[in-house]
């Protein structure tokens, strides 16, 4: 059963004449009587008596009627509902971000993703490293923001967007507010808190034991909230990527370049078509860098 049957056999149900159908459905009469044809080959019986000077719709023809008429406006509305997609009209971004990660990296672009597309959804979900590149190549996410990227060559496509610096979370007054910024050394002395999953934390161990001295965080908090909550209350030191505005009575001081910064990057699985959404937000993401896409990530 094809749609333009189920169309003609619709407005041969309003007409209930074959010359005034054809011309409604602008086509020749014969084509439109052959269509007819196939269609009751296909349900197993005749839709319409033809009389001298009528038409009119069998029994089977009456039954047929309000499935074809639903077929029918069922495929208008995918249509429509297509179209609105392409538009980003009824779309729907989905963007994975690692865990521990902040959303400071793409504030000013979420924002004039928003601005250009305020009729897109948009859907944020965190995930640990691992869990995230296994989402981005089993297509449950298109794109996702990482805090690094591999040495190595590897399947996903990476868009550097800048770098995530170390910062420390404080209390007022605490000795270390009175620097400008944090020499990495100095935290050392200090009792840690860390978000789970931070991988700023990771590269900041690592350089720490570069420099021959070992820390460990004292608590690992569940979420950035988490941690600020800790820090209010006098637990420790809070590291982790800059973030954004702290609560009342807590100031922020970055740790001391070149240390514990790391690359940000938008992935993308490589080789694979873009959805309406997910380009957008790429092109507006490379806009100001003017990175061209690579011919793979084209639209068809």
């Amino acid at each position: 059963m094809e749609m333009h049957q189920v169309r003609y056999f619709v407005v041969l149900c309003e007409t209930l004449n074959f010359t005034r159908a054809a011309e409604r459905c602008n086509v020749a009469q014969p084509s439109l009587t052959r269509a007819i044809k196939l269609l009751e080959d296909e349900l197993g019986g005749p839709l319409f008596n033809r009389e001298r000077n009528r038409t009119h719709l069998t029994e089977l023809g009456r039954i047929m009627e309000p499935h074809l008429r639903e077929a029918l406006a069922q495929a208008a509305a995918a249509r429509s509902q297509a179209k609105a997609f392409f538009q980003l009209k009824t779309a729907r971004f989905k963007l994975g971000v690692a865990r521990g990660m902040p959303l400071a990296p793409i504030d000013e672009m979420l924002g004039r993703y928003v601005a250009s597309y305020p009729d897109t959804d948009i859907e944020i979900q965190d995930e640990r490293l691992a869990e995230l590149r296994e989402a981005l190549r089993r297509g449950d996410l298109e794109v996702v923001l990482l805090p690094q990227r591999p040495h190595d060559i590897d399947d996903l496509h990476y868009y550097p967007l800048g770098e995530n610096r170390l910062q420390l979370v404080l209390l007022e007054g605490h000795p270390l507010t009175e620097l400008q910024t944090v020499p990495l050394a100095e935290i050392a002395a200090y009792p840690l808190i860390c978000s789970d999953g931070c991988l700023c934390w990771e590269t900041a161990e690592r350089q720490l034991r570069e420099l021959g001295l070992e820390a460990r965080p004292k608590v690992v908090a569940g979420s950035a909230e988490w941690l600020e909550e800790l820090v209010a209350a006098g637990l420790g030191v809070g590291i982790g990527p800059r973030g954004p505005v702290l609560r009342t009575g807590l100031v922020s001081r970055p740790v001391a370049a070149p240390a514990a910064a790391q690359e940000v990057s938008l992935a993308t699985k490589r080789g694979r078509l873009y959805s309406p959404p997910v380009r957008a937000f790429v092109e507006l993401a490379l806009r100001p860098q003017r990175v061209p896409l690579a011919p793979s990530q084209a639209v068809a």
